[in-house]
């Protein structure tokens, strides 16, 4: 167990966290939210102590020596930072010991019932959903309360050829529905595990990748060097080199071209289906340009990031996050290879519809052709590494993975569970110097960077991820806010393979483009009727004049979109 505060009071002179100020000695803060909070003390004579919180007396009341009393502070704690003061009376009456936990998400799903803005966010999506969009699963929590919990559509929603399946014969989506998080992995499972183990001090994140994982080296003949001194640090800024996707399991990707030449063999070189020799093939792979002179985001780095967990802690990554991360946080319904841990089809988000085909654009050995449900869609997590990669391969519910964003807002504990430390987690998270839409693995919002995923509206402090398959997380640490937005929006039809084979009909709803998730969220805090009806006549009029202009948006999916976007608004009595 752990704590986000532990204090000895009075302190003494050589103790351990003594301060020469003096003042600061019986005063701390702590974070803590409205309406929960426990102070967990134990005293031999606790009548020579008073303790405030936030200027408000705790009673001391049944406090002893024996063992740890639980008083309860929920009403005098506020949203955020909290002060506490532990004054002593009598310095020959012994110690007095204090422990505060880390809040924990409490529900308070039914105060927000009839929010105006959230539930015009119900209606957009379930209208979506009836007009083509596949599924979804959304979880908001603020001020360390989930304030909304919902689930929409079918785990799978169209046959193989993209016909609809009936409506009798689909299987609706719930709480418990796992989804493939694709490139959010990247956060919730190796950046997780590398917060983790840099505040341990096992990784330090100024070394070479090399004193790690002995064997990356610059290959003979290099045309571009750095492996040599490549930095973990690097890796985190996708500033390490490697191209985007050299796309390991398939032997006819030209790296050159970056794209698939039919019968060409040209990745002959970097080919392989085996976890085996990945570190070996990435090793191997050429840099497209000299580290730390461009940001280019590739999945390369973290597979290489997942790889240097494995050496450190010599568990599998999947192994290790499960036992040091998961498990101590309760989540049960988060991990990698589902098939494999309990978990049926049914129980996951289905993605493309006929393997990694791309609607038969796309061919490669052992290409899957079936609706991928239950397996990672990622060709290379699933061909290359078994299923199991820092870049891919988790599944995770919005419930879980709320508990993981709260644990970021909390500054790293989740009740007595404390993962990583404040200073870590600055340093994750502050921007880049040459990109501030990035910070080390996180996306930020900054000020322009990431504003078309995360909205205009969450504070430029704000971190979070996409995954390719359809998640969407935002944790805004200012607002004490964290939204999690799980779809599977590639669990439809690709419109065109001929034209764009990754051109998927659910990327064409407003859920499938991800902000008008974080708009309404954040319209809710401050929302009425009339804003709320407001914004959905400015989305219509948006929507219609996005087709007319013609180009990507001028499609049938959009015109379905928009069509379910007026249905809600008539519903509404809104005139747009």
């Amino acid at each position: 167990m752990a704590y986000q505060l532990e204090l000895t009071c009075p302190a003494t002179p050589g103790s351990e966290g003594y301060d020469q100020s003096l003042v600061t000695n019986a005063t701390r803060t702590f974070i803590g939210f409205e309406r929960q909070g426990t102070l967990l003390v134990r005293a031999s004579h606790p009548e020579a102590f008073r303790v405030f919180v936030n200027g408000a007396p705790i009673s001391l009341d049944g406090v002893s020596g024996e063992g740890w009393h639980a008083a309860n502070i929920a009403s005098a704690i506020v949203n955020g930072d909290n002060y506490l003061q532990v004054s002593c009376l009598d310095q020959d009456c012994g110690a007095l010991e204090l422990r505060i936990p880390c809040p924990t998400l409490r529900d308070d799903t039914a105060a927000w019932e009839h929010n105006p803005s959230l539930e015009l966010l119900d209606q957009i999506i379930n209208a979506e959903v009836a007009a083509g969009f596949s599924c979804a699963q959304l979880v908001v929590v603020k001020d360390g309360a989930v304030i909304k919990r919902a689930r929409y559509g079918a785990v799978n929603s169209y046959e193989p050829d993209g016909t609809p399946i009936p409506a009798a014969n689909r299987t609706s989506v719930t709480d418990e529905t796992l989804f493939d998080m694709a490139s959010n992995t990247k956060m919730y499972a190796c950046n997780m595990a590398l917060q983790k183990l840099a505040s341990e001090g096992r990784l330090d994140l100024t070394a070479r990748v090399r004193d790690y994982l002995p064997e990356f080296r610059d290959q003979p003949g290099a045309s571009i060097p750095g492996k040599d001194e490549l930095t973990v640090t690097e890796l985190l800024q996708h500033q390490a080199g490697f191209p985007a996707d050299p796309s390991y399991h398939n032997a006819d990707y030209d790296p050159a071209l970056h794209k698939v030449m039919a019968g060409s063999n040209a990745n002959a070189a970097l080919f392989t289906q085996s976890r085996d020799e990945a570190l070996e093939k990435i090793i191997a792979t050429p840099l497209e340009y000299v580290p730390g002179t461009a940001t280019r985001y590739s999945d390369v780095d973290y597979m290489l990031l997942g790889f240097i967990v494995e050496a450190i802690t010599d568990m599998r990554l999947d192994e290790y996050v499960e036992q040091e991360i998961y498990a101590p946080l309760g989540l049960t319904h988060t991990t990698f290879e589902p098939l494999k841990h309990g978990f049926s089809k049914q129980d996951c988000a289905a993605t493309e519809l006929r393997g990694n085909t791309r609607d038969g654009m796309l061919s490669f050995a052992n290409v899957r052709h079936d609706t991928v449900q239950g397996e990672c869609h990622d060709a290379k997590a699933f061909h290359v590494m078994g299923g199991v990669s820092g870049h891919a391969g988790l599944f995770s519910t919005a419930s879980d993975i709320a508990v993981l964003e709260q644990l970021l807002i909390n500054r790293g504990g989740y009740g007595d569970v404390r993962l990583f430390d404040e200073d870590t987690l600055d340093r994750f998270i502050k921007p880049k110097d040459t990109d501030p839409s990035f910070g080390l693995g996180w996306r930020r919002k900054a000020h322009d960077g990431y504003t078309a995923i995360f909205s205009q509206v969450p504070d430029t402090a704000s971190v979070g991820h996409t995954g390719w398959t359809g998640t969407f997380t935002l944790i805004d640490p200012v607002n004490h806010l964290g939204i999690a937005l799980l779809t599977s929006r590639r669990n439809t039809p690709v419109l065109d393979p001929t034209k764009d084979p990754n051109d998927f009909v659910g990327c064409h709803f407003l859920t499938g483009r991800y902000a008008i998730a974080p708009t309404l969220i954040y319209q809710a805090l401050h929302t009425s009727e009339e804003a709320a009806n407001a914004l959905l006549a400015d989305l219509i009029r948006a929507k219609r004049a996005e087709i007319a202009a013609g180009g990507p948006y001028d499609t049938a999916p959009d015109r379905a979109d928009l069509a379910a976007l007026e249905s809600v608004a008539k519903n509404r009595g809104v005139c747009a």
